[in-house]
């Protein structure tokens, strides 16, 4: 637990940790009191609300410690009279630390000539994605500080937000570098993500942003490693007591469970099942997320062949996720249920027209809406992640599927549930004609129904096969 010790005329704030190779301890300093006014302030001698301002910032910079403020007042106020009643706090927080890192970066800048050095030519060129991202966050700033000062972007004269920011990455910076990968520049997203995990060591959803990356690039290995990276920083970001039931609700839990949830993608996408089966279990028994674990055991266990597992497994979520109603479709197919495989196939292409067409190879025009757009997304993913079952889908399971769907009545039924989106969302207006008849058509009810209508279809299949 850090405490109060003397160091000269200053005070520190310090905490004891133990190397892992030597088994020394090392004190860590975690703040550095320089006068006796700014002591004051601390002890609460310009009112509760500074005092508290402190211990606030303290605990943000150092969330993964707990801090006894009790004694730590009174160490404080037993060694006032070594402090000095003035310290130079401008150059010693606010200038010190920024201008030597400038300094350092501006050096290396300096020397790294292209024109006269072939080596420091591809030196910058290796690093030129990162330099045109600190070269735009540097107009940024620049652009910034010209504002006027008010309650929400002042410092007190001891420059106490300034020297203690936090240990997270800056809100902007992230916004600044995701914004690259929403626009699909994995390019420069990738080199931000990098630097920015160099920068702050305990960024883990800067990993997973370089795993999504990996993945979108068909670097499924990178993206194991990545997402491996991301639970292993991510676990250190845990309150010390938290129960299983609060893991999606805390904020700080939320980068492990989206790295498990990841990983498990990556190593289904691998082919790496067992593995992937196991990390299902842990984001069911461990972090309570039994519906992501149910979706990825669905997909894991058609890819394995076993029908039985895939369609209870889907089964039991294909009406939260409808794209698992297509797992349960492949399934039912192979286990020889035809109808139910027809009902489960109309359910999850009523949700989905285009990645029912995408699993069974049917050519489509490219996407015309955000919607036509995120359809198209999801049959990419389903594909990715069905893809060894795909590469050798049981005899007939194709032709069945693709028979389904050149029937003018389905063809019919998916048209208007198109159509159905499409005015549902320029509606502006009260009238909710659209939306309820989307919805009508997007529930299991109404696909039964129409499997029932349909039946002949499977009559028809099963003699030819």
């Amino acid at each position: 637990m850090p405490y109060v010790r003397k160091k000269g005329r200053q005070l520190v704030l310090v905490h004891g940790e133990r190397e892992p190779q030597s088994g020394h301890v090392q004190q860590r300093v975690l703040f550095t009191i320089y006068s006796k006014p700014e002591a004051l302030v601390i002890l609460g001698k310009d009112g509760e609300r500074s005092a508290r301002l402190f211990e606030d910032l303290v605990t943000q910079q150092h969330p993964e410690l707990r801090f006894d403020w009790k004694t730590i007042r009174g160490a404080i106020q037993q060694n006032l009279e070594i402090l000095p009643d003035r310290y130079e706090y401008r150059q010693e927080r606010l200038e010190k630390t920024f201008r030597a890192d400038l300094a350092a970066f501006a050096r290396q800048l300096f020397l790294a000539d292209p024109k006269n050095l072939m080596s420091a030519a591809n030196l910058i060129k290796e690093q030129r994605n990162e330099l045109e991202l600190v070269s735009e966050l540097i107009d940024w700033r620049l652009e910034l500080c010209g504002q006027r000062e008010n309650e929400w972007n002042g410092d007190n004269e001891y420059y106490w937000r300034f020297s203690l920011h936090g240990s997270g990455v800056p809100p902007d910076a992230e916004e600044l570098v995701a914004s690259y990968y929403e626009k699909g520049d994995y390019r420069h997203a990738e080199a931000g993500f990098r630097l920015l995990t160099e920068c702050f060591d305990r960024y883990s959803e800067g990993y997973n942003y370089l795993g999504l990356i990996a993945l979108k690039e068909r670097r499924v290995e990178d993206a194991v490693k990545l997402f491996e990276q991301t639970v292993k920083v991510g676990r250190t970001l845990f309150p010390k007591r938290i129960s299983k039931k609060r893991y999606w609700l805390d904020l700080d839990t939320r980068p492990y469970i989206r790295g498990l949830r990841n990983l498990t993608l990556a190593l289904n996408q691998a082919g790496r099942f067992h593995e992937a089966l196991a990390l299902c279990d842990r984001l069911d028994e461990e972090c309570g997320d039994d519906i992501t674990a149910f979706w990825h055991r669905a997909a894991i266990s058609l890819n394995l062949g076993s029908w039985s597992g895939a369609f209870r497994n889907a089964r039991s979520i294909a009406q939260i996720h409808p794209d698992a109603a297509f797992i349960e479709a492949l399934a039912l197919e192979a286990l020889g249920q035809r109808q139910g495989a027809l009902e489960a196939f109309l359910h999850g292409a009523l949700n989905s027209p285009r990645a029912a067409k995408m699993l069974v190879e049917i050519h489509q025009p490219k996407p015309a809406s955000h919607h036509e757009t995120d359809d198209h997304n999801g049959g990419v993913l389903l594909r990715q992640n069905l893809h060894a079952y795909l590469a050798k889908p049981p005899k007939g399971a194709t032709g069945f599927f693709k028979a389904l769907l050149a029937d003018p009545r389905v063809e019919q039924l998916l048209n208007e549930v198109v159509e159905t989106v499409r005015r549902w969302s320029g509606e502006r207006t009260g009238d909710r004609t659209a939306y309820d008849r989307m919805m009508l058509m997007q529930s299991r009810r109404f696909a039964e129904a129409e499997a029932h209508r349909l039946s002949d279809l499977v009559v028809g299949t099963t003699e030819a096969d």
